[in-house]
């Protein structure tokens, strides 16, 4: 289920510096929602606020009418995917797509089924076996992806996703991205610099 999201006045500080200020946003259960500016405008830490990670200073988060403000990251619902991918290098492809899954204790036969077909929804079926450094930076962040959908989160969060790839991988993933949204109907949250992107 898609989450709705509302962020009310927020601000985040740290120490004297405020990096968000006043920030109102509403966002519909299956939006596909761009934070659009330039490096250190404060996207990624409106995004990291959403997710607990650098809590607001002030101000409501809101998912679903639940109010989450105070929520630590493990006890909301999303998944998340960053620039440097930040995947497990010590696990293979399959592991470090079923983490959170075995996290929640699912039975192994869901588990396996569920990230067979994650991976087969990114291309990558062939590749449950490999680990992290076998893989291109395209494959990788398919890999980071297929990780932050397995628990079938209400909201993904994208942190620059695509930056550190180079353009025709960069170019072909947007699209990839943007067709699992229109089949899965994740309410998305994507952190971009690029226009073009965005």
């Amino acid at each position: 289920m898609s989450a709705d999201v509302t962020l009310e006045n927020i601000t985040v500080k740290f120490d004297e510096f405020t990096a968000v200020k006043n920030a109102d946003i509403t966002i519909k259960g299956g939006e596909f929602f761009s934070f659009l500016g330039p490096s250190g405008c404060g996207k990624t830490t409106l995004l990291r606020a959403i997710a607990g990670l650098d809590p607001q200073s002030s101000g409501s988060i809101t998912q679903d009418g639940k109010n989450i403000s105070n929520f630590p990251p493990a006890e909301r619902d999303f998944g998340i995917v960053f620039q440097s991918y930040a995947l497990f290098p010590n696990l293979t492809v399959f592991q470090n797509v079923a983490y959170g899954l075995e996290n929640q204790r699912l039975p192994k036969e869901e588990i396996r089924k569920r990230v067979v077909e994650l991976l087969e929804l990114v291309g990558m079926p062939e590749h449950t076996d490999k680990y992290p450094a076998q893989l291109s930076g395209g494959e990788q962040q398919r890999v980071a992806l297929s990780r932050a959908l397995a628990t079938s989160p209400g909201l993904l969060l994208l942190d620059e996703p695509l930056s550190a790839l180079d353009a025709r991988v960069r170019a072909a993933l947007r699209h990839e991205i943007r067709a699992l949204h229109e089949r899965l109907g994740v309410t998305t949250i994507l952190v971009t610099h690029d226009q073009e992107e965005a």
